[in-house]
């Protein structure tokens, strides 16, 4: 059995100045953990327009991000 993680980076209202960098940098944080803990893979969504319930519009810079600190593969969109 593989197990995995899978983001769409969740922000709810009232927004301060830096959380969305924060829940970026937390989810990056969580992903170098998982990769520690013998995660097999990582997944994020792709969506748009959707302020509260998805911060991901552009999976491929997070994926890159993760690629960065990780051993974990594969990384991928999941739209």
């Amino acid at each position: 059995m593989k197990f995995g993680i899978f983001y769409e980076h969740q922000l709810p209202r009232p927004w301060k100045e830096n959380d969305e960098l924060k829940l970026y940098q937390d989810a990056l944080d969580q992903v170098e953990l998982a990769d520690n803990l013998g995660i097999d893979y990582v997944w994020e969504v792709e969506h748009h327009f959707l302020e509260e319930y998805a911060h991901s519009s552009a999976p491929e810079v997070f994926l890159a991000a993760c690629s960065k600190r990780l051993r974990i593969s594969p990384l991928g969109p999941w739209n």
